[in-house]
């Protein structure tokens, strides 16, 4: 897969805040997501964006939760347990629960039948489009404010290892051309990977505005996003790759160079 680059500079960045931070602090969106990882994941970066978030993995939590309060905007999975998440917006529509309020519906699914009032995102998606497209959904907006929940570590699950390496580590970096996040990730990892034997630690970078099914064998979501592949379970970094430890931590049974 060729790597592709794309320059820091010329467009504003989507996690900054800017003079109407106090307006989009006041806001709060329903995400709806089953995948823990891809939920706290968006959360975190709806939050770092200045937005009110409530968290649902199952329609039938999210139907609760807006019976219980309003919100500005609802992003939800379409493949839910038991009900998609279609059904949770039906249902609420019958019980006059989100009448104008603006709703994004994620989903991998080819062909769903959303109807107009819904805006449709494909997987994989790209994080600053993900979140330049709520802000865009939420303007003149107004309610509530925002936690701060940690950047979720990597899981190791059990990966040992002896410290000289002895089989080489394959990385898969999942990216998009079009952001700077991923462009800041590849600059980051590489930076990383200079410490570390070549043959040892391999990398490949995926373009997902390329080609969009390269992210299928590993079920990628969004960009950009790492994945250990070999040796052991495969591990994933999600989102901000922008900590050396982190890193670190994924190369940890790989000796660095002297």
């Amino acid at each position: 897969m060729k790597e592709t680059h794309r320059p820091s500079g010329g467009r504003p960045n989507p996690w900054s805040y800017d003079r109407d931070q106090d307006t989009l602090a006041q806001s709060t969106v329903l995400v709806v997501e089953d995948e823990r990882d891809i939920r706290d994941m968006m959360a975190m970066l709806l939050e770092m964006a200045g937005f009110g978030v409530v968290a649902c993995d199952t329609a039938e939590a999210a139907l609760n939760a807006l019976r219980e309060q309003e919100f500005d905007l609802i992003l939800t999975d379409y493949a839910l347990p038991r009900q998609s998440g279609l059904w949770m917006l039906k249902e609420a529509e019958t019980e006059g629960l989100i009448l104008g309020t603006p709703v994004l519906i994620v989903t991998a699914h080819p062909d769903v039948q959303a109807g107009p009032a819904y805006e449709v995102i494909q997987k994989p998606f790209d994080l600053d489009e993900l979140i330049e497209r709520v802000r865009r959904r939420m303007e003149g907006s107004g309610p509530r404010r925002r936690r701060a929940p940690m950047v979720p570590p990597p899981h190791s699950h059990g990966m040992g290892g002896t410290p000289d390496c002895p089989d080489p580590v394959e990385l898969i970096l999942y990216v998009s051309s079009r952001s700077p996040r991923s462009f800041a990730a590849v600059r980051n990892i590489r930076k990383v990977l200079e410490r570390f034997n070549s043959s040892r630690v391999k990398l490949t970078v995926c373009d997902l505005s390329q080609d969009p099914n390269a992210g299928i064998e590993d079920a990628i979501a969004f960009t950009p996003t790492l994945v250990r592949r070999t040796p052991g379970p495969r591990t994933f970094i999600l989102g901000h790759i922008t900590s050396p430890e982190l890193l670190l931590e994924l190369l940890a049974d790989c000796a660095e160079m002297n």
